[in-house]
């Protein structure tokens, strides 16, 4: 009997997904769960049962397409000025904020308090928290270089997914993992501020009675319509907040450096938040359409829940660097390409590992998704403002990466 394509990648799909990690990397990534009940206290299951979410009535110029849209033109007709593109843009964001979800509609005050202060050899680290909404306090070390005698720029620094995911914003200022990743300590040695911060589900906002993303679940009972991504952008936002009330902080030289989990903040943040005036992420995204483990962002993750509504089968549902034509992943409204455009003009940096074991086909999509957004810098003249690095290596940050990153932010944050 023939068996159809949609059935056999449904019935196949884990053992494609378990071969998508070489035996190399065992010990240091979590093992791809049998089933998304294998996270403790996060499925995507609870979730709808918790929010009563239905699928969205949701539809952009991508939807229904297997192939990434061009974005600098529509309906077939190119964009000519920056006019167009800026409506373009505009119906984009809309699409993309409708997507994940509504976020508070008020900021409280910051109310931020100093923890703690310690003088080391050519900066000062300050642990602070401030409030980001009513009641909720999230927690940040700010590195402060030693003998500024003028404002300075600063740069935001998410961590990426630690280990253990108690470490959270103790990864980048240098207190605990890889030093590959220790990217505020790096800044703060280059002349930087830097600011991190734990994001939810992470450092001191996990509960290690928890599984990983459980600590979403109180989230989403109290914010049913958001999503934790959003909600991750927020925080960042407000942490953005903060720093422009800083006396030694210039706040109109803001930039973003992260890898993996901290390149996705810092594409998002960028993205939604025009503060941040230039950014540089490391490993951070491969697009729906051509991503092999679409189901990353609602079932391992909690982070876009709303994705959960185009996964075809349980693991995986493309082939390698194309979408099905009955692929359910085609009818998402929109795709990462599109949000990367609403980061033109400002400088964008992206480095790429052609063997990256967490986003296996991040090369292709990343190449697919710069031919897409380089005519919109083009369109704006500001071709030079969009670069890019691939190298072979794993999910990494390696020295050769970390530097052409931060030698991106010095010719931006710094001339």
């Amino acid at each position: 009997m023939k068996m159809e394509r949609r059935t056999f990648l449904e019935l196949s799909g884990l053992a494609l997904a378990m071969t998508a990690v070489p035996v190399r990397t065992a010990k240091a990534q979590r093992p791809l769960p049998k089933s998304e009940f294998d996270y403790v206290d996060w499925s995507w299951q609870r979730w709808r049962e918790i929010t009563g979410q239905t699928r969205p009535n949701v539809r952009g110029d991508q939807s229904g397409k297997a192939e990434l849209i061009y974005l600098h033109e529509q309906s077939g007709k190119p964009l000519t000025t920056a006019r167009e593109w800026d409506a373009r843009r505009e119906s984009i964001k809309r699409l993309l904020s409708e997507f994940l979800g509504t976020a508070p509609k008020s900021k409280p005050p910051l109310e931020p308090e100093i923890l703690e202060e310690t003088t080391l050899d050519t900066y000062t680290r300050r642990k602070l928290s401030y409030q980001t909404e009513p009641g909720e306090r999230v927690p940040a070390y700010l590195l402060i270089p030693k003998n500024l005698r003028e404002r300075a720029p600063v740069v935001l620094c998410p961590h990426q997914t630690t280990t253990p995911l108690t470490s959270g914003m103790r990864d980048p200022v240098g207190l605990n993992g890889d030093p590959t990743l220790y990217t505020s300590l790096h800044l703060v040695r280059r002349g930087y501020v830097t600011f991190t911060w734990d994001a939810l589900c992470f450092g001191e906002r996990h509960d290690p009675a928890r599984g990983h993303y459980g600590d979403a679940i109180p989230f989403y009972r109290k914010h049913p319509q958001w999503s934790l991504l959003s909600k991750m952008v927020w925080d960042m936002s407000r942490g953005i907040d903060y720093l422009e009330s800083l006396d030694f902080v210039d706040s109109s030289r803001i930039g973003s450096v992260g890898h993996s989990h901290g390149g996705i903040t810092t594409l998002f943040g960028m993205a939604l938040d025009d503060r941040i005036k230039v950014g540089a992420s490391s490993c951070g995204f491969d697009t729906f359409r051509i991503d092999g483990n679409t189901w990353r962002w609602s079932r391992a993750t909690a982070l876009i829940p709303r994705a959960g509504f185009y996964i075809s089968s349980p693991y995986i549902n493309m082939d390698q660097y194309r979408a099905m034509p009955d692929s359910e992943t085609i009818n998402t409204p929109l795709d990462i390409h599109e949000m990367l455009a609403l980061i033109a003009p400002r400088p964008l940096f992206l480095s790429t590992s052609d063997e990256d074991f967490v986003f296996p086909n991040a090369g292709w999509s990343v190449r697919q998704s710069l031919a897409r957004v380089e005519p919109v810098y083009k369109l704006l003249n500001a071709s030079e403002r969009i670069s890019s690095y691939f190298f072979s290596g794993g999910h990494s940050f390696p020295p050769e990466a970390s530097g052409k990153a931060y030698e991106w932010l010095d010719r931006w944050l710094k001339s």
